[in-house]
């Protein structure tokens, strides 16, 4: 008798940064992992080359976001702050992956935050990182409050996995999520209705069509913030792959962004 395909394991990276808002990144990946065993968690913290500069310099000045004040660190006392915060990052993970019983590894990785994100996202199925706003030092970290989740769709092909993603981020509760049609994808809505119908039946979703007179990544983060979304995914298309668009998404989300690659669940497409 023909034994079924194993299938196959899929690997979720969160990219932790330097900004102490490690452990809120990490639960928002949570509901990917449930009580699935086929998945393989990875953490890479980064350094990046902007703040490896500022390490060797004598002294740095950092501003906290939420009084304002100013702290000065000598090149010694940064240094043993990003370490901490790589501590911390390890730590966190290393306890959500005993929460959850799935694999996990960590690794740290210095250089170009945007390069780095994309070479991690093109061997992973999902990947969650930061935008710049929230991996600053003094930022607040994105609390782990009700989701509002915004999900760019640019085409048909594309949908059935974005929508397959979000609704697991979002817990089975579809009706948090805010669609974001490309150009591309509205000029095709008949069949992006069906590929919705079959993703969220019966659930009447919000959905907004992004204007053309924008690039995709710098529209959709625009809309991600006017929606008051607390996470903007995203299919991992060439277009959003594309090093203007990952640096467009980190420049101008205000919630974190997960970059869909592909997803066990994908329904078949038209």
């Amino acid at each position: 008798m023909a034994t079924a395909p194993e299938k196959p394991t899929r690997r979720v990276t969160v990219i932790l940064g330097t900004g102490g808002s490690s452990e809120a990144l990490l639960e928002l990946v949570l509901p990917l992992l449930g009580a699935e065993r086929d998945v393989e968690m990875q953490g890479v913290f980064l350094e990046e080359a902007e703040v490896q500069h500022a390490a060797e310099l004598p002294f740095v000045k950092e501003l906290c976001r939420v009084t304002f004040s100013v702290r000065e660190f000598t090149s010694d006392q940064f240094e043993r702050a990003l370490t901490l915060r790589m501590r911390t990052a390890r730590r966190a993970l290393s306890v959500l992956a005993r929460r959850t019983g799935v694999q996990h590894s960590f690794r740290n990785v210095r250089g170009s935050a945007v390069r780095m994100v994309r070479d991690t996202a093109a061997d992973s199925d999902i990947t969650v990182f930061a935008p710049s706003r929230l991996m600053s030092p003094g930022a607040p970290p994105p609390g782990r409050r009700q989701q509002r989740i915004a999900v760019v769709i640019e085409d048909a092909a594309m949908a059935s996995r974005v929508l397959s993603a979000a609704g697991r981020l979002a817990e089975g509760r579809l009706d948090r999520l805010t669609l974001l049609l490309t150009p591309e994808a509205a000029a095709d809505r008949e069949a992006i209705d069906r590929q919705v119908g079959r993703a969220a039946p019966g659930v009447l979703l919000r959905i907004r069509e992004l204007p053309g007179s924008d690039p995709g990544s710098v529209a959709a983060a625009a809309a991600a913030r006017a929606e008051g979304s607390t996470l903007l995914v995203v299919g991992a298309s060439d277009a959003m792959m594309d090093v203007r668009s990952l640096h467009a998404l980190r420049q101008g989300s205000s919630c974190p962004v997960c970059l869909v690659r592909r997803w066990a669940d994908d329904a078949a497409t038209d």
